[in-house]
């Protein structure tokens, strides 16, 4: 099964896809229909048949946590690609928002330096019930990264940079969303 849409597998849109991320204004790039449907749909149902277990700080965050693996040589080897990092395994931390749920940014909690990989499982997420994954260099100016399902999201964090996600409010009360979360 291919697991990569092959749109992003050619050479000539690698090529423009590590340029716009390592010379990029905001060194990330958004991809959407990332995954072959078959593929995307597969780990949509792996995601939602994890055991979450809820995780909370009230000063840092709230939501329902577990780990995964997700094993592409596709992914593993586009990625490596993109960030000229040589990446030979990731595993990622799934998280499920449901109402209620935030990440805020707190001194105690910062980052170091890296690079995120966020994996979008969620369909039909309307941006007014919140949950949205922002990037901040901490001094007024915010990379707000917009849910979509089958998006792949390549973030640098370089100094400085934090993220935190976006109060999920009474509007998505009945809604959750599921986003896989990586750092290399």
């Amino acid at each position: 099964m291919d697991e990569v849409n092959s749109a992003y597998l050619k050479e000539k849109n690698k090529q423009k896809i590590r340029k716009s991320f390592l010379h990029g204004e905001f060194p990330a790039v958004i991809l959407k229909d990332f995954f072959s449907k078959e593929f995307y749909v597969e780990w949509q149902k792996k995601a939602s048949s994890l055991n979450f277990k809820r995780d909370a700080v009230i000063l840092h965050h709230s939501y329902a946590l577990s780990n995964i693996k997700l094993a592409s040589p596709e992914l593993l080897n586009f990625l490596s690609f993109v960030t000229k990092k040589k990446i030979d395994e990731l595993n990622f931390t799934a998280c499920l928002l449901a109402w209620k749920d935030y990440q805020i940014l707190n001194d105690k909690y910062l980052e170091k330096t890296g690079v995120d990989v966020i994996i979008d499982l969620t369909d039909e997420w309307n941006a007014e019930w919140g949950g949205a994954v922002t990037f901040t260099d901490g001094k007024g100016t915010v990379y707000p990264i917009s849910a979509e399902g089958n998006a792949l999201v390549i973030v640098e964090r370089k100094k400085g940079l934090q993220k935190y996600i976006q109060y999920l409010n009474h509007y998505g009360k009945d809604r959750k969303r599921i986003f896989l979360i990586g750092s290399i």
